[in-house]
């Protein structure tokens, strides 16, 4: 295993010879890396070697927005049902429906009410009308 600052000298003289035969300095650079992944590659190094590798789990799923949810929301924003709708870019009776509960919110737009209850700044930036989250 090769250290990292021998893998980075190897990485940047291979480079610099790409770049003297007239290749761009990015796309001698990837190069360089490329070659320098395969060696590792072939001598049985693994990628958690090469590399540090970082995981986040994320907690992705919106909340779940009722129609009196839908109403608060709106209501917050300070926002008429044509304005919630034209922001979200859907139309004024589909925002009628949510907060009616003849449709259910779906997701992505769930997801979109959250970032306007999370981000006041979203809401305010857009469209100018800010309002203070509780």
């Amino acid at each position: 295993m090769a250290s990292s600052n021998s893998r980075r000298l190897r990485i940047r003289n291979r480079a610099e010879k790409l770049r003297e035969e007239g290749v761009s300095p990015l796309i001698a650079e990837a190069c360089a890396g490329i070659d320098e992944l395969l060696e590792a590659d072939e001598a049985g190094e693994t990628l958690e070697d090469l590399c540090t590798i970082h995981t986040r789990k994320l907690e992705l799923k919106p909340r779940a927005y009722g129609p009196e949810d839908v109403r608060a929301v709106r209501m917050k924003l300070k926002a008429s049902q044509a304005l919630l709708a034209r922001f979200m870019g859907v139309n004024t009776q589909t925002v009628s429906s949510w907060e009616q509960g003849r449709r259910k919110v779906p997701l992505m737009a769930r997801r979109y009410l959250d970032d306007l209850v999370d981000i006041p700044s979203l809401w305010a930036t857009r469209t100018g009308i800010a309002f203070k989250a509780k």
